[in-house]
């Protein structure tokens, strides 16, 4: 737990007038960046809007709850995982990470049940099991997820030879890599079944099945077939508090509840940032490197200025479609965990198999009925927390995607920055309706939980917008279609000289290992670049403070 002292010094501690670098936003994305610089030897102010750090890695509590904000389940924390040399590289090499079951997503659909399990293989023969008539169609599939990894881990390696043999080792990639998924599967089935467990786990990037990155769905896959899924102990707020401390021990200063008004501008280059604290008032202070880890349209438009940036650049950016946003109930149950009927694992409800109408409807302002739902319970996740819930009960989120148009919910832009948005009877109607809605669809999970609830709340686009200030509320950033992904999205560089950005607008893509990795590039390009190799390869980068070696969380994960 972070001391009072700690605390007290982040919220109303002296700043300097110059640093080498300026973070602008303490979510995964910024805490990597600025760690390390930080280690590298730079003098690294981080700042951020929020009381405590991390972003959508937090936690809030409730009396004897605590529950996680965005933080669900984690892949690639294996000895040799990208989290684990993410998190070494930083000087974390002691969170523990736990292991979910071995049936990762358990997805209930209208007339059976199907397990995605960790082992690719395993999955593999259950597809072919469940769906006979379909070999052809799946083995094509898996094929697919096989090439998308080999050119991933070959493109991490950092060698160019290896990266070009496996991509012309990888036909289905080189061929699809720019094509929405839809069209991909259109070449293996025609099954709405198979294709509805195919494309179950789309709530983790809330774009339609259809419409996704072939890519992206199948990085997303690949992220959790390689060592399954894990969760950190202590919860996501646990992650970015080591972060922080890690951050702050490289010599770093961190500065939260400081909303950064404005990027500095001089001469066509960033010079530094003016923000406001209720203790040190409205400060100017200047680097010769801002880093902005903030929503990235937010950033171009309010935080720069359109006009330091070429018009057709801006205007892309300021277009890109994001990804729909989440809707979140909070529930404490007076039931044992043990005595929930799933396991370990994530749990998936689905009333039908086709996805592509509901996210029709959303995306022009309309809810579904009986949407799906995406179960987390921390309480399994995370059974040895006492701070999760008390004895005897279960710390449960229950998720779907909704409509992001202001209108829907009876808001405008006025009351969404002076926050009278939550009086609106429009916008409680809406969220009363929508949690109930959530909660009638969890009583098919668990009969008569609704009668064992304890504590609820909920949490909407409103309030996403207002703790991280994202553009529409969206905790993915921008929609991972093929005209918004890879190459076409902004990379560590802007178009600012002095400027650079991390997070997950950028091209390492959304969710946390996504952010993690969008800083250490974003590091990389500040330091002149060979950093991200090296930390993508498990070295220790060569005149840093780095004393530690990567894969110290070996242990942890075992």
């Amino acid at each position: 737990m972070t001391s009072r002292a700690t605390r007290r010094e982040r919220t109303r501690g002296a700043i300097d007038a110059t640093y080498d670098a300026i973070v602008i936003g303490a979510g995964p994305g910024g805490l990597t960046a600025g760690t390390l610089l930080a280690r590298a030897g730079k003098r690294v102010l981080m700042l951020d809007q929020h009381y405590v750090p991390g972003g959508n890695a937090t936690l809030f509590k409730r009396k004897h709850w605590e529950f996680d904000v965005g933080l669900h389940y984690i892949g690639e924390c294996q000895e040799d995982g990208v989290m684990t040399r993410l998190l070494a590289a930083c000087g974390v090499d002691d969170l523990e990470m736990r292991p979910m079951d071995d049936d990762i997503e358990q997805l209930t659909f209208p007339d059976f049940d199907f397990a995605i399990p960790r082992d690719k293989a395993v999955f593999e023969a259950r597809l072919l099991a469940r769906f006979p008539g379909e070999a052809r169609g799946i083995r094509r599939y898996i094929r697919f997820l096989n090439q998308c990894d080999r050119v991933v881990r070959a493109d991490q390696r950092g060698n160019a030879i290896q990266r070009a043999v496996a991509i012309a080792r990888s036909p289905l990639v080189v061929r699809w890599h720019q094509r929405p998924l839809g069209e991909f599967l259109d070449t293996c089935t025609d099954n709405l079944q198979l294709r509805a467990v195919l494309t179950a786990q789309n709530g983790t990037y809330a774009v339609a099945p259809d419409r996704i990155s072939s890519v992206l769905h199948a990085g997303l896959a690949n992220h959790y077939h390689r060592a399954g899924a894990f969760y950190p102990a202590g919860g996501g707020q646990k992650l970015s508090d080591r972060l922080a401390e890690e951050f702050e021990a490289a010599g770093g200063q961190l500065r939260l509840s400081s909303s950064v008004d404005k990027v500095l501008v001089e001469d066509g280059r960033a010079v530094g940032v003016r923000f406001t604290n209720k203790h040190l008032g409205t400060c100017d202070v200047r680097a010769p490197i801002v880093v902005s880890n903030a929503d990235l349209k937010r950033t171009v438009a309010d935080l720069v200025g359109v006009e330091h940036f070429p018009a057709s650049w801006t205007e892309r950016v300021l277009d890109f479609e994001m990804a729909l946003p989440l809707f979140v109930v909070y529930l404490g149950l007076d039931l044992p965990p043990e005595q929930l009927p799933y396991g370990n694992s994530n749990r998936w409800l689905f009333d039908r198999y086709d996805f592509t109408d509901d996210y029709r409807r959303m995306v022009d302002g309309e809810m579904p009925e009986d949407p799906f739902i995406y179960v987390s319970t921390a309480s399994l996740k995370d059974p040895h927390n006492p701070g999760v819930a008390p004895d005897g009960h279960s710390n449960v989120e229950i998720m779907t995607m909704v409509p992001s148009d202001l209108s829907f919910w009876g808001v405008t832009p006025e009351m969404m920055r002076d926050g009278s948005y939550k009086t609106s009877e429009t916008y409680q109607a809406r969220k009363r309706e929508i949690e109930a809605s959530l909660i009638a669809q969890f009583e098919k999970i668990v009969p008569g939980a609704t009668a064992r609830i304890v504590h609820r709340e909920s949490a909407t686009p409103m309030t996403h917008s207002r703790y991280v200030r994202s553009s529409e509320g969206s905790c993915y950033g921008f929609a991972a279609i093929p005209e918004q992904f890879l190459g076409r999205r902004p990379g560590a560089r802007s178009k600012l000289p002095g400027l650079y950005f991390a997070g997950t607008n950028c091209r390492a893509g959304h969710g946390i290992v996504g952010a993690m990795t969008s800083g250490a590039q974003a590091a990389d390009a500040i330091l002149g670049g060979g950093l991200f190799r090296k930390v993508m390869r498990g070295e220790v980068a060569e005149g840093s403070r780095w004393s530690r070696a990567v894969g110290g969380l070996s242990a942890a994960v075992a």
